[in-house]
């Protein structure tokens, strides 16, 4: 049958049509074709388009583009959390909530050490007005229990925060006033550093108004004893007694209110909320109203218990988890690699292992036996069995080895002891000490009393383990008699900060999350290294550039904008951290991170991308970067 001019334009407008809308209408393309070889029975099928073809516009509306799959990605890793039942979902409480900390608490913005840039989170914008910080808040962003985030959370963060954590930028942050609810003001007692507004952008903001809020006010009480007690310290002046009792007696209680609320799951802003935690798996699902929701293609975090690095290394054997940084062996490392999809990459830690002393307690309240075993020991051989992929240090001056040249000339450096190994000349500093070797080869005190020592480490750092064997082993063979005893990981931290340990392995001088040595000097004249080793923060010490006091340059440090006038602070800090030797740092951290691709996630950045920088001090940070900014998506064989 020949079609008329009328059919003939319908079928040539329906191909056409079919065409625009491409693969939608496989189905329909497949019946124009059908059409086209048979044009006799063309008649009959007419309608048929024809009521297809209305359909079309109904059709169009429900299409989408998604930018990400329809089914979102599991993301696995291991971690540690407080052992169930007593899990508590208190970020103030012991052991505040575990490695899902970051994917749950956020703070106003991420600060990338590697290039330098501020990444929005919970603010959007902030502007510097000499000595006051204004932050501008995101709208429309909801705690996971529904309530609206305001600028009152923020103050409530930081008047906890500054009570309870002591928190070193309220030092310099005379208060907080907050306008409007996306409105938060800093009004500072010094115009803004660039390392103070680092300081305050990123603290995640932990404390919500509605749940902590009853304690804000009673917390701002003891921040402002605090400051007073401070600035006497700072000015060299003997706190009265009067006042740290009234400090005391208002912390206390404060800490035990606050540690008291139990609500069982943490309750944050961030795009996943604790769904399950047991003893073995903690397991977190994707926050649908989080302000990065469209982005993020992740589903669920499931977080394996991080007992040791071995049972890490077993899991990446079986590709139970997409990624770690558990420290191995070369060997263990080729072992891994088998797997093709498992890669491999070193990063600064931005941190350094030590062999730590608590100076409050015989013999390692003595400058010569401190400065005896920093020549006896051989710290390549440690870094060697310990963390091969380390880098060695030969000075105890505070500064990464890696950032050595841009802070320290070589000037500075030749006013520093460089601590090589040399038993010979450990041997004279303890002779010269009134120390005396016995018949049976071991030292003995200027009083005569047989040296015996314990040196602990955490027990769930395998590296660590291997690097204190040697140590031991190097002690004993130059005469000092020593054992090794590895302790569960939370109970030795615990035992650290309360000053409990004598020689141990920790951390030393960490520039975790800025890149700057002041975050260093602050955890180790401030934080929780001056609770393990008790260094004399407020005592005043000789340097070649006059006399100086640790905490007083750690605070100028922190407000100074000169880089000139920096690097001369962190001179003096050099010079006595170095001289007073309260660590022994054996080796700079390199992460050793591996990343599985293609199995559950993809995307992954690569090793030269400047978020790997924000993996020191908490690599969980820098996943949680990756997937809320949408560079992790799921896998094609997931």
């Amino acid at each position: 049958m020949k079609m008329t001019k009328l059919e003939t334009g319908l079928v040539v407008a329906l191909i056409i049509l079919v065409l625009i809308f491409g693969a939608a209408f496989v189905s329909l393309s497949m019946r124009i074709s059908e059409l086209s070889a048979s044009l006799t029975n063309i008649s009959g099928k007419i309608d048929t388009l024809s009521s297809e073809v209305k359909g079309i516009p109904e059709a169009i509306k429900g299409i989408t583009h998604p930018t990400k799959p329809t089914k979102l990605a599991e993301f696995v890793i291991a971690g540690g959390w407080p052992m169930p039942p007593g899990y508590h979902g208190n970020p103030f409480g012991p052991g505040g909530v575990g490695s899902c900390y970051r994917f749950i608490h956020e703070p106003l913005y991420y600060y990338i050490p590697g290039n330098a840039s501020f990444l929005p989170a919970l603010a959007v914008s902030v502007e510097d007005k000499g000595k006051v910080l204004v932050v501008h808040l995101r709208k429309n962003v909801t705690w996971h229990d529904g309530k609206p985030f305001t600028s009152k959370d923020v103050k409530t963060t930081w008047a906890l925060v500054g009570a309870l954590w002591s928190n070193k930028a309220w030092r310099y942050i005379d208060k907080i006033e907050t306008p409007d609810d996306y409105t938060v003001n800093f009004y500072l007692t010094r115009t803004v550093s660039p390392l103070l507004k680092i300081t305050i952008l990123t603290q995640p903001i932990v404390a919500a108004d509605h749940l902590f809020g009853k304690w804000t006010d009673k917390a701002l009480n003891v921040v402002s004893l605090m400051k007073q007690i401070w600035d006497l310290q700072a000015a060299g002046k003997e706190v009265p007694k009067d006042l740290m009792d009234k400090y005391n007696n208002l912390k206390t209680p404060l800490l035990k209110e606050v540690q008291a609320f139990k609500p069982g799951k943490p309750t944050g802003t961030g795009a996943f909320m604790l769904d399950k935690v047991t003893t073995s798996v903690l397991v977190l699902k994707k926050f649908d109203n989080h302000w990065a929701t469209n982005k993020i293609m992740v589903g669920t975090v499931r977080i394996l218990r991080w007992t040791s690095n071995e049972v890490v290394w077993a899991y990446h054997m079986a590709r139970k988890i997409d990624a770690s940084h558990a420290a191995a062996t070369p060997d263990v490392v080729k072992q891994l690699l088998n797997d093709p999809n498992l890669h491999f990459m070193l990063t600064s830690d931005l941190s350094q292992f030590a062999i730590a002393f608590n100076t409050r307690v015989a013999p390692f309240n003595d400058i010569n036996f401190r400065k005896a075993i920093a020549y006896a020991i051989d710290r390549k051989k440690m870094r060697e069995v310990g963390n091969y992929y380390a880098m060695d240090e030969v000075y105890a001056h505070g500064v990464l080895p890696s950032m050595q040249s841009q802070w320290l000339p070589n000037d500075v450096l030749a006013k520093l002891t460089k601590y090589e190994y040399n038993p010979s000349k450990a041997e004279a500093i303890l002779k010269a000490a009134g120390y005396k070797k016995g018949s049976d080869g071991y030292w003995r005190t200027p009083d005569g009393k047989t040296i015996n020592i314990e040196v602990t480490c955490p027990a769930g750092y395998s590296d660590w383990v291997l690097a204190l064997d040697e140590l031991v082993r190097q002690l004993n063979s130059f005469g000092i008699k020593a054992e090794s005893r590895p302790i569960p990981n939370p109970v030795f931290w615990s035992r650290a900060h309360a000053g409990k340990l004598g020689m141990h392995l920790n951390w030393f001088c960490s520039w975790a999350g800025t890149g700057d040595p002041y975050t260093g000097y602050y955890d180790l004249y401030y934080g929780d290294r001056s609770k393990d080793t008790g260094v004399p923060a407020n005592k005043t010490f000789d340097t070649p550039w006059g006399k100086a006091v640790p905490s007083q340059l750690v605070d100028q440090l922190l407000i100074e904008k000169d880089p000139a006038k920096r690097k001369e602070i962190v001179w003096k800090l050099a010079y006595i951290t170095n001289e007073y030797l309260w660590e022994i740092p054996w080796a700079e951290k390199r992460i050793q991170i591996y990343y599985l691709d293609g199995v559950r996630v993809t995307g992954w950045p690569l090793p030269t991308d400047p978020v790997w920088t924000l993996c020191p001090g908490g690599i969980e940070r820098a996943y949680y970067v990756m997937i809320i900014s949408g560079m992790l998506k799921p896998a094609a064989s997931s």
